[in-house]
């Protein structure tokens, strides 16, 4: 019995048992030995009695004919949509090898479903619910502060109230007799006027203390809900640039709380990022910034944050660095002579980026720019992007940069670039110009952003574009073996590697670019590409959540094992040893790029792409 339970230790959802528990089951578990070939349950045949757990051995489990669409070796289980759903197994199960199994009578399965949070979770149904388990519970074993942690649970105080046409001297006296920094405004939808309202609206602009509110206050304030997340708040106040956030219950101000009020329960929280920006006053200082960055992406990590909030916190971060980069250039160069726009592209230009990587920027400047306003741009790209490089984000090795002259262009140009990738699609040239469809203007009079998308938004007019794009998006199918296993380098220094951005969440990348065209969007991140789809109804709810519960995880497996790469003293990479990850890794990147590839699959019959010459 110890045997079986050491067994069952070595995997998940038993791993995350109490050892009694996990005593019990052996205990009550049958042994059974069958033959390679041998036939253990049959699709639309009895319901399955036992949940089995493979032992030694393997089974294939086979959807129509032969057809086999999974293979399980030791430590998976079985059965259990059936014991479940109490009906017919979707699968036929059979022996591909000799192998032995454990069997958990059903009626036991359905009492530790029940007394067993982790282990009914674990045993979902589908994919999509064990995928969105696995990092629920990810999250649950982190830090809770900021993600159990509502807002309501910050409120220190009933909410204080002000009229519209209150002076502001009225609303100076009556901060100082409540000893706040804020007052609601008290109109619908709500406002706000805060201390430094009084300061930058009234003093410095040498107004009246008979002023009126409504003429220097926030209006409409930007709130949340009450029941939201100190995380989702922390995010909104990043991203707005605010320190004062109202909490709302039924449209209704029930508190306030501020930065600081957040602060206290993290030492390290981004909302720290924009006071150290503002106070840096050399090159040397910015590169801190950039490091400090990089130690809110570890707090946030430690603290449970999904990687997709990561990378908004890390772009709004990286966005201020390159806001305040480009003013100091205007600054050193003169003011620009004509409208222009920075755009920011890859991952950056997704929301996705999560480390200092490779930058990957571009120019557009005005139509009526002369030689010397050309210059001008030209010596302002190598500027920037020479300051970015000591900020500590190297040159890009395929040249996407505004440096490149190719990407420092005019807008017409631009606009040329773009209707020929669409309406004159090469597939190679596609496979090196698609991170430009991921582009997002960060500074820059010139809205060159809304007018290209005049031009993108179209896209999916272009059938051979989409049909070569989605080709483009196939050329790296999901490494999956014949028996439906993880597929790994075999030779030479990366055996029994796997490369979780070029053969993971590259590959949703890809296919959400295609989607988010498809439905016509803006979004440029790759989950709300994905949302966006699902609301076009160009994606199933299905494929929709597996992809973005798969992209979350491979994010998540992809950025731990970077950090523990730097954390000693190595340059990150992509590349994980597959064998050395833990069952619940492995079982989780199985399940996701069976998730890929199953849409992959799908995208391939709906855009034809095998009737391209």
């Amino acid at each position: 019995m110890d045997e079986i339970a050491r067994f069952l230790r070595s995997y998940p959802p038993f791993d995350r048992l109490p050892d009694h528990v996990v005593h019990q089951i052996a205990g009550e578990l049958q042994i059974e030995f069958v033959r390679a070939g041998q036939t253990i349950l049959t699709r639309g045949g009895e319901p399955a009695q036992f949940l089995y757990i493979v032992c030694k051995g393997s089974v294939d489990l086979l959807r129509s004919g032969d057809q086999v669409v999974d293979t399980l070796g030791p430590g998976e289980a079985f059965g259990h949509p059936s014991l479940i759903r109490g009906q017919p197994p979707l699968v036929t199960v059979r022996a591909h090898t000799d192998t032995l199994l454990y069997l958990l009578p059903g009626a036991i399965f359905h009492r530790l479903r029940a007394e067993q949070p982790q282990f009914a979770a674990f045993f979902a149904a589908s994919v999509i619910e064990r995928l969105g388990h696995a990092i629920q519970s990810r999250q649950a074993e982190s830090n809770p502060a900021l993600f159990q942690t509502r807002l309501r649970d910050l409120i220190a105080r009933p909410p204080v109230f002000i009229s519209a046409d209150a002076t502001v001297g009225d609303a100076a006296r009556l901060m100082r007799a409540e000893r706040i920094s804020s007052l609601i405004v008290d109109q619908s939808p709500p406002g706000i006027i805060t201390d430094r309202d009084l300061r930058n609206r009234v003093l410095a602009e040498g107004l009246p203390d008979t002023t009126l509110v409504r003429q220097v206050m926030s209006a409409p304030a930007t709130t949340i809900s009450a029941d939201a997340l100190a995380f989702e708040g922390l995010l909104l106040m990043l991203e707005r640039g605010i320190h004062h956030l109202p909490l709302v219950d039924h449209d209704r101000v029930i508190g306030l709380v501020t930065h600081t009020d957040i602060l206290r329960r993290q030492s390290n929280s981004p909302l720290f990022l924009p006071r150290l920006l503002q106070r840096a006053t050399s090159l040397a200082d910015l590169r801190r910034y950039t490091d400090q960055v990089a130690d809110a992406v570890n707090t946030l990590m430690a603290a449970g944050a999904r990687v997709s909030d990561i990378g908004r916190v890390v772009a709004v971060a990286h966005d201020a660095l390159l806001q305040r980069l480009l003013h100091d250039a205007e600054a050193e160069l003169g003011p620009p002579p004509a409208p222009y726009a920075w755009l920011v592209l890859g991952s950056e230009g997704r929301y996705e980026q999560t480390l200092r990587t490779d930058q990957d920027n571009a120019l557009v400047y005005d139509d009526e720019a002369s030689p010397e306003v050309i210059h001008y741009f030209e010596r302002l790209a190598e500027l920037v992007v020479g300051w970015l490089v000591e900020c500590g984000f190297p040159r890009c090795p395929g040249d996407v940069m505004a440096t490149n002259p190719e990407w420092r262009q005019p807008l017409s140009v631009w606009q040329r670039y773009f209707r020929r990738w669409i309406e004159v699609p090469d597939e190679e040239s596609l496979l090196r110009t698609a991170i430009f469809f991921d582009y997002r203007q960060v500074y820059g009079a010139l809205p060159a952003e809304p007018i290209l998308r005049t031009i993108t938004q179209h896209a999916a007019e272009h059938r051979i574009f989409m049909a070569r794009l989605a080709r483009a998006a196939l050329r790296q199918p999901a490494p999956l073996t014949f028996f439906r296993q993880v597929a790994l380098e075999r030779r030479g220094e990366q055996r029994d590697l796997l490369d979780l951005k070029l053969r993971g969440t590259a590959m949703v990348v890809d296919i959400a670019r295609l989607f988010g065209l498809e439905a016509r969007s803006n979004e440029t991140n790759t989950i709300a590409r994905l949302r966006a789809a699902m609301a076009a109804g160009v994606l199933s709810r299905e494929d929709g959540d597996n992809l973005i519960s798969a992209f979350e995880l491979l994010s998540m497996l992809r950025l731990q094992h970077q950090q523990q790469q730097i954390a000693n003293g190595l340059t990150p990479d992509n590349l994980v040893n597959f064998h050395q990850l833990g069952p619940r890794e492995r079982r989780e990147i199985k399940e996701s790029l069976q998730a890929i590839a199953s849409v992959q699959r799908g995208v391939a019959l709906v855009f034809q792409t095998d009737r391209l010459a």
